[in-house]
């Protein structure tokens, strides 16, 4: 039975292990400031309250969002409503080139 719950915790560990190492980040706060621009040149770009680069391997403050993204409005419309009223959310970003692209949003 020990046994048992040792290769169950273990399981529960990896499983929880790879799912965190499917992002290159991930950021929680909330929204201190967003930039609009030509959509193919990190058209909107999010900058949270965490203070630290936004993803592994990038420098970069800020996430971005192409205007051509799957969902983009439905994602723009999630982020300025968390700027409107200052609720918390989390940016779950991939590294592109150095910068941190948005690919998942929860709104804490």
């Amino acid at each position: 039975m020990i046994r048992f719950k040792n290769l169950l915790a273990s399981l529960i560990g990896l499983f929880f292990a790879i799912s965190a190492y499917s992002w290159d980040g991930a950021q929680t706060g909330t929204v201190t400031q967003l930039d609009v621009t030509n959509g193919s040149n990190y058209g909107i770009r999010v900058f949270l309250s965490s203070g630290v680069p936004m993803c592994t391997g990038s420098t970069n403050y800020w996430g971005f969002l192409y205007s051509t993204d799957s969902n983009y409005n439905t994602y723009v419309a999630a982020i300025m409503m968390a700027k409107a009223t200052g609720a918390r959310l989390t940016l779950y970003l991939t590294n592109e080139g150095g910068f941190c692209h948005i690919g998942y949003v929860t709104l804490v």
